[in-house]
């Protein structure tokens, strides 16, 4: 089943972002978890690609075991990070012979250590020639990244808007947005795609705050920003990591409440490879969307 099966007869469409640890003892706990992931009846799995170290080979077997022994749908994520077009074409045959038929498309981060990213000699420079390299392949659903407060390394919107344009063009079904706290930048972000006539499905991507110093490295990462009223309740907590769980996963749900009220196509849930909290935010969606209300969960 492709992204444009789920968003176009299911809704919302509930997905798990997971990523491929780099221990064994990390793999082993996540296996446990995989699982209890899936009785929480998520749409969809996908796995992160870990391009230039040990978590590029574990991605596939994520991935294969997910789809094959457990029967859930997943999707593979791809970037053009240290791979040639030849690496990526044969990555696709890897792939497809797994019976992946989804695939997360990205650029990809630089390696660690650099501040520009560097095609390697034969290799891809943007996601949109990732995305064509794989619509002319053939046979996969194909998902891209959105940025509802732009893109980091974007001069403006306008710019940043271009190039997801490109990407949806070229062979995008469905736009993934990478994290975001306060809904209205979604809502403008979207609003935004769909005047310069990006029409395909626009799914928020969710990361529920379970520890300040952690979400502090990854907004600053990323650019995201944390609405001031977040952000004091966060303060207040300080070292008091129950509270602070509390508190990101209350917001979490209120956001997720709020998304689906609003009537977007699915969720995409950033579970960092945990179940426990992910398993509450679900259980306190459900519970507040059955109340009398349309959407169930």
């Amino acid at each position: 089943m492709r992204f444009r099966d789920f968003y176009g007869s299911i809704s919302p469409v509930v997905s798990f972002e997971l990523f491929p640890p780099k221990t064994e003892q990390g793999l082993s706990k996540l296996e446990e978890r995989i699982p209890k992931l899936i009785s929480l009846q998520p749409s969809f799995l996908t796995v992160t690609y870990g391009a230039l170290g040990s978590t590029r080979e574990r991605t596939l077997e994520l991935v294969s075991k997910i789809k094959n022994s457990y029967g859930k749908e997943v999707a593979h994520h791809l970037t053009c990070v240290g791979s040639t077009r030849e690496d990526i074409h044969q990555l696709l045959e890897n792939i497809r012979r797994e019976n992946i038929e989804n695939i997360v498309a990205l650029r990809g981060d630089p390696p660690k250590g650099e501040t520009e990213f560097r095609p390697p000699e034969g290799g891809y420079r943007y996601a949109n020639q990732l995305v064509g390299h794989i619509q002319r392949f053939g046979g996969f659903g194909i998902a891209v990244a959105g940025y509802p407060e732009k893109h980091i390394e974007a001069p403006d919107f306008e710019t940043d808007l271009r190039n997801l344009k490109r990407k949806v063009d070229l062979g995008a079904d469905v736009v993934i947005t990478q994290l975001f706290y306060d809904n209205r930048c979604f809502y403008e972000f979207v609003e935004r795609c769909r005047v310069i006539g990006i029409t395909k499905p626009i799914v928020p991507g969710l990361l529920p705050i379970l520890n300040v110093q952690q979400i502090k490295r990854i907004i600053g990462m990323c650019g995201a920003g944390i609405p001031k009223e977040l952000h004091r309740q966060l303060v207040e907590a300080g070292e008091d990591q129950e509270k602070v769980h509390q508190i990101g996963i209350k917001h979490t749900v209120a956001q997720a409440i709020d998304l689906l009220e609003h009537g977007v196509a699915g969720i995409h849930f950033y579970v960092l490879n945990q179940y426990f909290h992910i398993a509450e935010i679900m259980e306190r969606i459900g519970s507040a969307l059955n109340r009398g209300r349309v959407f169930k969960i």
